[in-house]
């Protein structure tokens, strides 16, 4: 059998593996139809319209915390944290993270309520809310990162 043989049969007999994989619902094409229509519409760069797609999906994010992001193009307070304490900080503000809600959401954690006793432990019970969890100064330490809260943040916050 000739080399060229072997690959025009795989060509035009897919395997069963092949068969059965499944194609991406959302191709990137649209996407880059968009940033192309985008770009060249009103004269910018790449970087300039993923700023400008992330703002307006962010703009829609219903969690109260989003004073934390204002601008994508700013680097935020805490970027020169050790990682596990940047890594918490991001969690808080951003309200992604192993909060008993998410937990329990994705089938990880029997019920959704917090330790302290409240139905649900969301980013926001835990921010501004909860007498167990809540940073020193809540909402504000995490926004201006002040020094006790820092504190908190490398020695006693706990892996959220």
């Amino acid at each position: 059998m000739e080399p060229g043989h072997l690959l025009h049969s795989a060509l035009t007999h897919p395997s069963s593996a092949d068969a059965r994989r499944v194609k991406s619902t959302l191709p990137i094409v649209p996407a880059e139809q968009q940033l192309i229509s985008f770009s060249h519409n009103h004269k910018i760069r790449a970087a300039h319209w993923v700023d400008h797609q992330w703002n307006a999906e962010w703009a829609y994010n219903p969690t109260k915390l989003r004073i934390f992001i204002l601008d994508t193009s700013t680097h935020p307070l805490g970027m020169t944290l050790p990682r596990r304490a940047w890594v918490q900080l991001k969690c808080l503000r951003t309200g992604v993270g192993r909060f008993r809600s998410c937990l329990y959401r994705w089938g990880m954690a029997s019920s959704a309520a917090c330790e302290c006793g409240t139905e649900e432990q969301t980013v926001d019970h835990v921010v501004l809310q909860c007498p167990i969890y809540r940073p020193p100064h809540g909402l504000h330490g995490l926004m201006v990162l002040d020094d006790e809260t820092t504190e908190w943040l490398l020695n006693t916050c706990p892996e959220i």
